[in-house]
């Protein structure tokens, strides 16, 4: 007969959400974008976390990889992996760009889009824009400028990107009004939301906790 060990068995352990606002980001771009958000989130680390593992495809292609997450999640909050999932991407030339944009929001989606490309938030930070200006122009002007090494963000850049975020804040918001004023489409060439997804890796804790007690 075996003997007792005197040791009681380990009780399994119920597994518990980490106290941060989870956000699953989708994003076109493979480099700048994933180092730039990041940044932010590692800056933020105690408050927020990031899930960005999903890079390098079409705004369409993401937002049906975005939506296949939706379905997958937990009715209860608590028990969900992210809080908030979002797609990353340029208008470029991407062909059915206003459906992929209207499938994410049906599906809440969050979407950060920028015309032409990303870099142009990044040249917010450091100038205005608000002439029309292609593709190829804005990635070297942001070359220029010391934001960015071919797709790389050097080490010397930071402190330009995180200390120039309410100044890059107001110009992309102002780019919308003056696009509005004039009658332009919404996110007309130049402009920029990256700083609706930049808020949240910010002040993510000023929202969230009151939210998950309630909807636990």
């Amino acid at each position: 007969m075996t003997k007792p060990s005197g040791r009681f068995p380990r009780r399994s352990r119920a597994w518990k959400r980490p106290p941060r606002y989870i956000l699953r980001v989708l994003s076109e771009g493979k480099v700048t974008e994933p180092s730039y958000l990041h940044e932010w989130a590692r800056r933020n680390r105690q408050t927020v976390g990031i899930k960005l593992e999903d890079a390098g495809m079409a705004p369409a292609t993401l937002v049906r990889r975005a939506r296949e997450y939706v379905r997958t999640q937990p009715r209860r909050r608590a028990d969900r992996d992210f809080d908030e999932i979002w797609c990353v991407f340029d208008v470029d030339r991407h062909a059915n760009l206003p459906q992929a944009i209207n499938e994410a929001g049906q599906s809440d989606i969050e979407v950060a889009v920028s015309n032409p490309c990303f870099e142009l938030w990044l040249v917010l930070h450091a100038r205005e824009q608000t002439a029309h200006i292609d593709r190829r122009d804005v990635q070297r002007l942001a070359s220029t400028l010391g934001l960015t090494d071919d797709k790389r963000i050097p080490d010397t850049a930071w402190d330009a990107l995180i200390g120039g975020f309410e100044t890059a804040r107001q110009r992309a918001r102002a780019l919308d009004e003056r696009h509005a004023g004039n009658g332009s489409p919404p996110r007309e060439n130049p402009s920029t939301d990256v700083w609706r997804l930049v808020d949240r890796l910010r002040t993510a804790r000023e929202f969230v906790f009151g939210k998950w007690a309630n909807e636990a």
